[in-house]
């Protein structure tokens, strides 16, 4: 009897995780400010991201477009994008906890706020590959100029740097 209570309470529990999930994901992504930091470089905070890597990648994919139109943001020559998630909502530019806060300067408002949630960063080589660094538990991923994606290697090089000189070095830079 015990069994079968406990049974249903681990199905209640992942039946509302599942649930919370799919409410989070189907939300829409709103752009709050874009900012142009640099030629070529742009910051973007946003209300919210999907929860995993591939939907945070698949995000920025399927609104590139919006971008480049609504925010201007030149989809063939960008150097960095960073996408913020402003977690608290906007704040105000007179708050106390401003080293907290990305303040969108252009912006004619107090409230140009975010904090500094740092989510996503793509940057784009020059052989046009763009890399997507997700912050939050996230890894590296290499999209190809034909749109695959793949998980790189990266962030595990020191894993496997051996005692010979040069070698383990020359295979993650030359190849």
């Amino acid at each position: 009897m015990s069994v079968t209570i406990n049974f249903r309470k681990l199905l209640a529990t992942l039946f509302i995780i599942v649930a919370l999930y799919n409410a989070w994901t189907l939300q829409n992504v709103n752009v709050l400010f874009v900012d142009h930091v640099w030629a070529g470089d742009y910051v973007i905070a946003v209300d919210h991201l999907p929860l995993t890597d591939r939907d945070k990648i698949n995000w920025f994919n399927d609104n590139k477009k919006m971008l480049q139109n609504r925010y201007a943001i030149s989809m063939e020559d960008f150097n960095e994008i960073t996408i913020i998630e402003a977690v608290d909502g906007i704040k105000n530019v007179n708050s106390r906890w401003i080293d907290d806060y990305y303040c969108f300067n252009h912006i004619d408002s107090d409230y140009r706020c975010v904090d500094k949630s740092l989510q996503v960063n793509v940057t784009r080589a020059q052989d046009d590959t763009v890399t997507f660094y997700i912050h939050s538990f996230g890894g590296i991923y290499v999209q190809s100029t034909d749109g695959s994606v793949q998980k790189s290697n990266y962030e595990r090089y020191f894993d496997d740097v051996d005692d010979r000189p040069g070698t383990s070095l020359d295979r993650w830079l030359f190849h």
